[in-house]
């Protein structure tokens, strides 16, 4: 089958389900979120907490994009965008704050 494109001004991204997660050595997790979206080109950024600022540092992060993993000719394609996160190299700087609380984590 061939993809249908979506028409001119027409876009649409949704998540198609739950994030998941995975510690990948004792340093990192990788965290991957499944969407659908209109059959355009697709990328992953990571942003500051202002939202507009991109964050610069591929020593805390590494994002990307899967290839498709559906070419349903409806117009829409189906991927994964996965985020890498070094959770040693961001602890204790001043984009990690710990919980207060005595749990694991942080935000």
């Amino acid at each position: 089958p061939t993809i249908t494109n979506p028409n001119r001004n027409e876009w649409l991204i949704s998540t198609t389900g739950n994030s998941t997660e995975q510690a990948t050595s004792k340093d990192t997790i990788l965290i991957s979120t499944p969407f659908n979206s209109s059959n355009r080109d697709i990328g992953a950024l990571v942003f500051e907490a202002d939202c507009i600022t991109p964050f610069d540092s591929d020593s805390y992060f590494t994002i990307g994009t899967t290839t498709p993993t559906s070419s349903t000719p409806d117009g829409f394609i189906q991927f994964n965008t996965t985020l890498e996160m070094n959770i040693t190299a961001i602890n204790g700087t001043s984009y990690w704050n710990a919980f207060t609380d005595g749990t694991r984590g942080g935000w």
